[in-house]
C-alpha cells in the first residue's frame, strides 16, 4: 500500500508538471475514489509492461505522450484520470515512435522541459549512507556472544548496530534496546534503514 501511494505521487508529480507548464497553468490532478482506482489499476498494468518493475523513465515517456496527444482537449482535469485507463495505455503501446518522440521533445522544449529533468523529479537519488544499510561483513561480529550483555557491548562498539536486513539482528533478544541505541547514535542511518525496509516489503 505504501509503495502504491509513492508511485501514485510520482505519477501525479510528472503529469502535473507537464500539464501546468505546457497545457493549463491552473491544472491540478483530481483527487477522489475514481482517480485513485484508475491510477491503482494503471500501476499494476504498467509494472507488468515494464517487466515487473515500475520504470520511471517510461512513466515520463507515457505522461509526455498522453499530454502531447491531448494538449488541445478541453477539461484537462476531467481527462487526466482517463489518460491512465486501459484504452489510453493501449494507444501508448501502439503509437510510440521515434518521429513522435522528436515532436514531443520539441513541444517540451517550448517550456524548457526535458525528459531527464522530469525523471529527476521522481527518480530516487542514492543516499550517501545507503551502502551502510546492510553490512554483511558485520554478521560475524554481531553473532559473537549474541543474546548476552557482553554481545550487546561488542555489537554496539564494533558495528553500525541494528539493521532490519541482518540475520543476526533478527534473532537477537536485545533488538529493542539496540534499535533505540542505533536511533540515537546513527539517526539518519536508522531512518533510511527503516525506509528501505518499508519499500522492500
Amino acid at each position: 500500500m505504501e509503495k502504491e501511494e509513492r508511485l501514485t505521487k510520482q505519477i501525479k508529480t510528472v503529469y502535473t508538471e507537464i500539464a501546468k507548464r505546457l497545457v493549463d497553468p491552473s491544472f491540478s490532478f483530481p483527487e477522489g475514489g475514481q482517480a485513485k482506482r484508475q491510477l491503482s489499476q494503471f500501476i499494476v498494468s504498467f509494472t507488468q509492461i515494464c517487466g515487473g518493475v515500475f520504470n520511471t523513465s517510461r512513466l515520463v515517456d507515457y505522461c509526455v505522450f498522453q499530454l502531447h496527444k491531448n494538449r488541445n482537449a478541453k477539461y484537462q482535469r476531467t481527462l487526466a484520470p482517463k489518460t491512465f485507463g486501459t484504452t489510453a495505455l493501449q494507444k501508448y503501446l501502439s503509437m510510440s515512435s521515434r518521429s513522435k518522440q522528436y515532436m514531443e521533445d520539441q513541444w517540451l522544449s517550448e517550456a524548457n522541459l526535458t525528459r531527464a529533468y522530469l525523471n529527476s523529479l521522481i527518480c530516487k537519488k542514492e543516499h550517501p549512507q545507503s551502502k551502510y544499510i546492510y553490512m554483511p561483513s558485520e554478521e560475524c561480529t554481531k553473532k559473537r556472544s549474541i543474546n548476552t550483555d557482553i554481545g550487546f557491548l561488542i555489537c554496539s562498539t564494533s558495528t553500525l548496530m541494528w539493521s532490519p536486513f541482518s540475520p543476526a539482528c533478527q534473532i537477537c533478544t536485545n533488538v529493542e534496546k539496540c534499535k533505540k541505541e542505533t536511533a540515537i547514535k546513527y539517526p539518519e542511518l536508522y531512518r533510511i534503514r527503516l525506509e528501505e525496509y518499508g519499500e522492500r516489503r
